[in-house]
């Protein structure tokens, strides 16, 4: 693009030079013809004065040799007997006069040379002002496409960046209203890219994980059915698809808060999800406990999205428990935070801060769980809040803003990792 723009101011810069150059070359030649005429009609007056006065050869001679024209051998005069004085070429204006005894004589004036030493030299000048302009031009004309071409170097540098290097560059441009214009349209294009991927990665995370709720329960149906070739065989079936889903769950990139908008009753959708949990607890002997207040506790989550972390977090506990361990869910309303909590007696998790991390929690977990958990925090403003319970095992508290609250939002905003006692 430099060496584009430079051709461009190059070729301008070079014609308007060459119009100039050629409109005041013209002027010039043109101006010492004109001069050249007017001395040449007041030479030939000089000697009519004098043929006015005598029309001897020697004063006539002199009065050649005075004026510019005589001098050069351009001038001569013809007089009334024949006689030539300068140098006749035959083909010089001839201009006719009377002499002092009534006769006629001629004046002949040559054509001066089409180039003088002086015209020579105010064009030869004006060739070096022209060529000084072109070059001034340039440089200028350079300085003033600094910034256009800056401009369009970090544009380019940044539309690399985020076609091949890293999704989230966004361009800044401070230039011409044109390439900011672009700038901006590619961040918006980006935008809008980042948006659709992550919603799609979000939607297929949330499928995938929903899918081990079923999957949880045929677990459990299919422990109970016993032994036998069928027994076994839908045990295998669930083991593969299980499998499936951590393989597409694996997959995944880790992906930001779940932009659905909507809002729900904290405690109305535990109920809900409760009612599916709880038969599944007691078909394993879990002694399973809810504690939900009377008063609402509005939060900004979908119905769904807050029903994906219920089940997440509790699909975590009948997956990753024994199967008799203890399990107590609480949802708490104070200082414009909901505050839901999920506590097992199982052996709790030994790394809490690797657990908060998809596809790195350990203990055969792809981590997904948490991560919903934390995204749908992250989406009110709150934290999750990982560490060690009073039943022993581990204790995931979401703290969710209120809908409609004025609160501060929580520090840090993504999570807190609490070990707790042993």
């Amino acid at each position: 693009m430099r060496g584009l723009l430079t051709r461009a101011l190059a070729w301008s810069a070079a014609l308007v030079g060459v119009f100039l150059v050629a409109g005041a070359g013209c002027l010039l030649v043109w101006s010492a013809a004109d001069r050249a005429a007017s001395d040449d009609r007041h030479d030939v007056t000089t000697v009519a004065a004098v043929l006015a006065v005598t029309t001897d050869p020697d004063a006539v001679r002199g009065a050649l040799a005075r004026t510019a024209a005589g001098a050069e051998g351009r001038l001569a005069v013809h007089l009334p007997d024949g006689t030539t004085i300068g140098v006749g070429r035959g083909a010089g204006d001839l201009t006719y006069m009377s002499t002092v005894d009534d006769s006629r004589a001629a004046v002949e004036v040559s054509s001066p040379a089409p180039l003088s030493a002086d015209l020579t030299i105010q064009l030869a000048v004006l060739l070096l002002l022209a060529l000084l302009a072109f070059v001034a031009a340039l440089l200028v004309g350079r300085r003033a496409l600094n910034p256009v071409l800056r401009a369009l170097r970090a544009l380019a540098d940044a539309a690399t960046d985020l076609a091949h290097r890293d999704g989230n560059v966004r361009i800044r441009v401070t230039g011409p209203p044109e390439l900011t214009a672009l700038a901006s349209a590619i961040n918006a294009a980006a935008d809008r890219t980042e948006r659709l991927l992550a919603k799609e990665r979000e939607m297929i995370a949330d499928v995938s994980h929903r899918l081990r709720t079923p999957l949880t329960a045929l677990r459990l149906d299919a422990d109970a059915i016993g032994g036998g070739p069928v027994a076994d065989r839908i045990r295998s079936a669930v083991t593969t698809l299980g499998h499936d889903v951590d393989r597409i769950i694996e997959s995944l990139h880790p992906v930001p808060a779940s932009s659905e908008t909507g809002d729900c009753d904290v405690v109305e959708v535990v109920k809900t999800r409760m009612g599916f949990w709880s038969a599944h607890a007691e078909d394993q002997g879990r002694p399973c406990e809810v504690d939900l207040p009377y008063e609402p506790t509005p939060v900004l989550l979908s119905p769904d999205a807050l029903g994906a972390v219920v089940d997440a977090l509790l699909e975590n506990v009948f997956h990753h428990t024994p199967p008799r361990s203890a399990l107590t869910v609480a949802v708490v309303r104070h200082a414009g935070w909901i505050t839901l909590t999920v506590e097992d007696g199982g052996p709790g998790i030994a790394d809490p801060e690797r657990a908060l991390h998809r596809g790195s929690s350990g203990g055969g977990s792809t981590g997904l769980g948490l991560d919903i958990a934390r995204a749908a925090a992250e989406a009110t403003g709150g934290t999750i809040h990982v560490e060690r319970g009073r039943l022993g095992g581990a204790r995931i508290r979401l703290r969710l803003g209120e809908a409609n609250s004025h609160h501060e939002p929580a520090v840090p905003r993504a999570w807190r990792l609490w070990r707790g006692r042993a």
